[in-house]
C-alpha cells in the first residue's frame, strides 16, 4: 500500500486526473451492468419456473386417472402433442413417466412404451415438488424440470408418476444474452467517453497548474520581472495573481535589501548598547554587593584547639571591568569570643533564600547582624552570659529581622559555638542540610529530625532548642548548604536528573576523608552544580590528637568515688563529707568526684559548698543538665534567684521537657513576682505531664500571688494570651531578666515593645513606670503609675510606688495619701506602713523644730 501512494504521489497531476475520473466512471457503469445482467438472468429463470408449472399441472390433471387405471394414456399424449404444436421456445422434450418406469407419453413419441433406467427412475420418484436440473445431453447444456404427479388415496398422497420438461438452455437464455451484449456495448462506448472527459477535464485543469509551477520555476531560477499570466479568475487565477503580488514584493525588499540591512542594523546595535548598559549597570550592582559582603564572611577564628576553614561558590559568576566576581546566597562566618571568660569558636553557615542578587541580600543582612553581634561580645572577655543564652539572643535578633521582610526572605542557617576547652558544640539548625559528624573515616549525620524552620518563618520561637554534641578529639564537623544535594546527574542514555539522595554526601565526605577540597572535589565529579556551594569545616584537637595522654583517675581517688557513693546512697552524709574533705584539694582533680562532691553537700543542705563543687564540675564538663539543674535548685535554696533563673533558663534551652526544671523554673519565677513567665513555664509543665499534681499546685500559686498583688485584671489578660504575638513571652521574659540585672534603659525597651504587642497591659505599665522612677523621669512615671492603676485599681504597689514619687517632688500631701490608698487595699502593707510612718515623724520633728 504505501509503495502504491509513492507511486500515485509521483505522477504528474494530469495523469492523476485522468486515473480518477476513469476510476470513478468505471466504478458507475460496471457495477450498474453486473446487476442488471443478473437481474434479467433471475427473472427468464424465474418466468421459466412458472411456464413449467402451469403446463404441469395442466398434464397431471389428465394424467391422473389414467396413470391410477393404467389402461391408455390418450388424453396424456394429446395434451404433449398441443404442447408441440404451442412451438414453445427452447423446449427440446417432455415425457411422462408411470410407477411402472415406463413412458406412457412423449413430446417426440419415440419413447412411448420404453423404460426408463432404474437408477433415473429412482432420482424422479423421489421428487417430491417442481425441481430444476441442469444436465448435458447431446452437446447441449439442458435444463431439465420434473414434476411428481401426486394422487388423493384414503386421506394420503400417492406418487403415481412424473412430468418431464426439457429446454434448450441457450434458447432459454437468448434474451438474456442479448441483454448482456447491449449492456457491455453501452458500457464500453460510456466508458470510453468518461476517458474523453477525463482527458479534457485534466488538461482543462493541468494546464495553469503547469504554467503556475513553470513560472515559480523562472521566478525561483533569479528572474524577479517575470510575471505569470493569469487566465482566469477561479483558485488558480487567483494563486497566479499572489505569486505576482509576492514576486514583486520581494523584487522590492531585494532593491530596498541594503538600506534595510543598514536601518536594522542601526536599531539592533542601539539596542546591544542599551542592553550593554543596563549589563554594565547590573555588574556594578553586583560587584557592589559582593565587595559589601567579603568583609562579613571571613575566618577570623584563631583558636588553636577548634580550627575552623570554609570555601563558597556561588552560582552566579560575572566579571566587571577587570574584576571577576561571584554572588549568590551562601554565606559562612566563623570567629571567637569570651563568654563569662571562657573562650568559644562561634560560627554560621547560611543559605539564603533566591538565586543572584535576592540570595545576596539575605546574605548581606544576615552578616551584618551576626558580625556586630560578634564585635559586640569581643568587646567584653568578662561578660557574664552563658552560650545557650548567646545563641537564642542571636536567633531572636535574625528571627525578627527576617520576619520584617514580611516573607519576602528566608534564610536556613546552622549556627552555633564550640567550647574550646572541652569541646562541647552547641548549634542550632534551622531548616539547612543535617551536620555531618566524620569520625573514625565514618561519615554520619548529628540530626535525624527538623527542628526549626527557615529563619523568617513565623512562629518559631516556642520551638527554639540548642542541640549539644561532645565532640572528641580528632573529630570533624562538615556544614554545607544543599548545593552539596542539588547536583545534576547525567547518565548515558537517559535523561539527566538532579540528586535527591541526601545520603551521598555521607559518602562524599568519607571519600575525602573528611579533607574540605577534597569534599568538595567528590561533590563537582559527581555531576554538575546547579546552586550556590558552601561547606564549613570545624575540627577539635585535630592536630594534638596523637599527642594526648590518658588521664587515668589514680586508685585512691576511684576508692573515694566508690565509697562515698555507697554513703550517699545509705545517706550517711557526715561520713560522705568527712571522706571527701579527707583528700583535701585532690578532689578538684577529678570532676566525677567533684560531681559527688556537690551531690553530697546538695543532700546535706549544704548549697554554697554544694554550689562551688558544682560550678567547678560544670566548668570541666558542661554538657551535664542534671548539674545545670541541681546548680540552679542551690541558687534558689541560697535566695539568688536571680541568677537561679539563669541557669534555670540555661537549662530550659537546652531541655524544653526537664520536667524538674521546669517546675523549679517555675516557682523561682513566683518568688521573683514575675508572675507572666512563671505562668508560662507551669503551663508548659502541665502540658507536658497533664494533672500532674505538682505543676496543679504552682499553676494555683501563681494566680493566687497575682490576686494577692492586686491583679485580677492581668489573670484574665495572660489567659488570653493565646492572641498575642508569638514573640511576647520572649520579650518579657528578657525584659524581667534586664530589670533584676539592674539594666533599666535596656529593660524599659523591652517592656515598651512588650506593650506596643499586648496593649496597656497592667503588670507591663507597672513595669514602665518603674523603670522611669528608678531613671529620675518623674513625670512619666507618674503618667504609667496612673495608667496601671486605671487599669487594675487593686494594685497597692502602683499606688505605693505612686506616692513615692509624689514625694520625691514634693507633694507631701498627695504622697500621703497614695499610701494609705494602699493600705486600704492591703492594711498589713508593710512598704507603706513604713513610708507613712517615715513621714510622719518628719512633720512631727518639723513642727517641734519650729515650736
Amino acid at each position: 500500500m504505501k509503495y502504491i501512494f509513492s507511486f500515485l504521489n509521483n505522477l504528474k497531476i494530469r495523469t492523476k486526473m485522468i486515473i480518477f475520473v476513469s476510476g470513478i466512471v468505471l466504478l458507475c457503469v460496471l457495477p450498474l451492468s453486473i446487476i442488471v445482467l443478473y437481474r434479467n438472468q433471475a427473472i427468464v429463470l424465474e418466468k421459466t419456473f412458472e411456464v413449467c408449472r402451469n403446463l404441469a399441472n395442466n398434464i397431471a390433471n389428465l394424467a391422473t386417472e389414467e396413470l391410477l387405471i393404467n389402461e391408455t394414456y390418450d388424453s396424456t399424449r394429446t395434451s404433449l402433442l398441443r404442447l408441440r404444436e404451442s412451438d414453445i421456445s427452447g423446449l427440446i422434450d417432455s415425457y411422462v413417466i408411470n410407477v411402472d418406469r415406463k413412458y406412457v407419453a412423449d413430446l417426440n413419441e419415440d419413447k412411448i412404451g420404453q423404460d426408463i433406467p432404474e437408477s433415473d427412475f429412482q432420482k424422479f420418484s423421489s421428487i417430491k415438488e417442481l425441481s430444476l436440473n441442469e444436465i448435458a445431453l447431446n452437446g447441449k447444456t439442458v435444463l431439465r424440470f420434473s414434476y411428481p404427479i401426486f394422487i388423493n388415496y384414503q386421506g394420503q398422497k400417492m406418487w403415481v408418476g412424473v412430468a418431464i420438461f426439457e429446454f434448450d438452455k441457450d434458447k432459454v437464455y437468448e434474451p438474456v444474452f442479448a441483454i448482456r451484449r447491449s449492456i457491455i456495448s453501452v458500457a464500453s462506448v460510456l466508458f470510453v467517453f468518461g476517458i474523453v472527459i477525463a482527458i479534457l477535464v485534466a488538461i482543462n485543469f493541468s494546464n495553469p497548474i503547469h504554467k503556475l509551477s513553470q513560472g515559480v520555476k523562472i521566478i525561483g531560477d533569479g528572474d524577479l520581472n517575470f510575471q505569470i499570466a493569469v487566465g482566469g479568475k477561479d483558485e488558480i487565477g487567483i494563486l497566479a495573481s499572489q505569486f505576482n503580488r509576492m514576486t514583486l514584493q520581494i523584487r522590492d525588499f531585494t532593491q530596498n535589501l541594503e538600506s534595510m540591512v543598514h536601518q536594522r542594523t542601526n536599531e539592533l546595535n542601539e539596542t546591544l548598547e542599551k542592553v550593554q548598559a543596563l549589563k554594565v549597570s547590573q555588574d556594578a550592582d553586583y560587584y557592589l554587593t559582593s565587595v559589601l559582603l567579603e568583609p562579613l564572611q571571613l575566618n577570623n577564628n584563631l583558636s588553636k584547639r577548634v580550627k575552623t576553614e570554609f570555601f563558597i561558590e556561588q552560582k552566579k559568576k560575572f566579571s566587571f571591568r577587570r574584576w571577576n566576581s561571584q554572588l549568590g546566597g551562601d554565606i559562612c562566618v566563623t570567629d571567637r569570643i569570651w563568654l563569662d571568660g571562657r573562650e568559644y569558636t562561634v560560627f554560621v553557615n547560611g543559605d539564603a533564600m533566591g538565586k543572584s542578587m535576592q540570595g545576596a541580600g539575605g546574605a548581606l543582612v544576615l552578616g551584618v547582624v551576626f558580625n556586630s553581634a560578634i564585635l559586640r561580645y569581643k568587646l567584653s572577655k568578662n561578660q557574664r552570659i552563658f552560650p545557650e543564652t548567646w545563641l537564642k539572643e542571636r536567633f531572636l535578633d535574625l528571627q525578627n529581622v527576617f520576619l520584617s521582610f514580611d516573607g519576602c526572605m528566608y534564610i536556613s542557617v546552622c549556627m552555633g559555638l564550640v567550647d574550646t576547652q572541652s569541646g562541647l558544640l552547641y548549634y542550632i539548625n534551622a531548616e539547612h542540610p543535617w551536620t555531618v559528624l566524620y569520625r573514625d573515616s565514618e561519615a554520619s549525620f548529628l540530626e535525624t529530625n527538623l527542628s526549626l524552620r527557615k529563619l523568617g518563618m513565623p512562629e518559631q520561637e516556642e520551638k527554639f532548642y540548642i542541640r549539644l554534641f561532645q565532640m572528641k578529639p580528632a573529630d570533624v564537623i562538615i556544614i554545607g548548604s544543599d548545593g552539596r544535594d542539588d547536583i545534576l546527574v547525567s547518565k548515558s542514555g537517559e535523561q539527566d536528573t538532579i540528586n535527591e539522595d541526601e545520603t551521598k554526601f555521607l559518602q562524599h565526605v568519607k571519600n575525602g576523608k573528611g579533607e574540605l577540597y577534597k569534599i568538595k572535589e567528590e561533590v563537582e565529579n559527581s555531576g554538575s552544580l546547579i546552586d550556590d556551594f558552601s561547606i564549613l569545616r570545624i575540627s577539635y584537637l585535630e592536630k594534638q590528637a596523637n599527642l594526648l595522654i590518658g588521664n587515668d583517675t589514680p586508685l585512691e581517688i576511684l576508692e573515694v568515688i566508690r565509697e562515698g557513693s555507697r554513703l550517699l546512697e545509705d545517706g550517711e552524709y557526715r561520713n560522705a563529707i568527712a571522706l571527701i574533705e579527707s583528700i583535701g584539694n585532690k578532689k578538684e582533680s577529678s570532676p566525677d568526684l567533684l560531681k559527688l562532691s556537690g551531690n553530697i553537700y546538695y543532700e546535706s543542705s549544704e548549697y554554697e559548698k554544694a554550689l562551688d563543687h558544682f560550678e567547678k564540675y560544670l566548668s570541666e564538663v558542661p554538657s551535664d543538665n542534671e548539674c545545670i539543674y541541681l546548680i540552679s535548685d542551690s541558687l534558689k535554696m541560697l535566695g539568688r534567684l536571680t541568677e537561679a533563673a539563669d541557669y534555670g533558663e540555661r537549662l530550659f534551652l537546652r531541655d524544653r521537657f526537664h520536667f524538674a526544671n521546669l517546675l523549679n523554673l517555675g516557682k523561682i519565677y513566683l518568688d521573683m513576682k514575675v508572675y507572666s513567665r512563671a505562668k508560662k513555664i507551669a503551663s508548659i509543665a502541665l502540658e507536658l505531664e497533664p494533672n500532674q499534681p505538682d505543676a496543679e499546685v504552682l499553676l494555683e500559686d501563681i494566680k493566687s500571688g497575682m490576686m494577692e498583688d492586686g491583679y485580677v485584671e492581668e489573670i484574665q489578660v495572660i489567659d488570653d494570651s493565646s492572641v498575642r504575638h508569638v514573640h511576647l513571652e520572649d520579650i518579657l521574659a528578657k525584659a524581667d531578666y534586664l530589670y533584676h540585672k539592674k539594666n533599666y534603659i535596656e529593660a524599659l525597651e523591652s517592656y515598651e515593645k512588650a506593650n506596643r504587642i499586648e496593649g496597656n497591659n497592667p503588670w507591663t505599665l507597672f513595669r514602665i513606670a518603674n523603670c522611669h522612677s528608678l531613671l529620675n523621669d518623674l513625670d512619666k512615671a507618674e503618667h504609667f503609675y496612673l495608667q496601671s492603676i486605671e487599669k487594675a485599681s487593686k494594685n497597692h504597689h502602683a499606688y505605693n510606688n505612686l506616692g513615692s514619687v509624689y514625694y520625691r517632688k514634693g507633694d507631701i500631701f498627695q504622697a500621703k495619701l497614695e499610701w494609705k490608698k494602699a493600705l486600704e487595699i492591703k492594711p498589713d502593707f508593710k512598704t507603706a506602713i513604713l513610708n507613712l510612718t517615715k513621714i510622719e515623724s518628719l512633720e512631727s520633728n518639723r513642727l517641734t523644730s519650729e515650736v
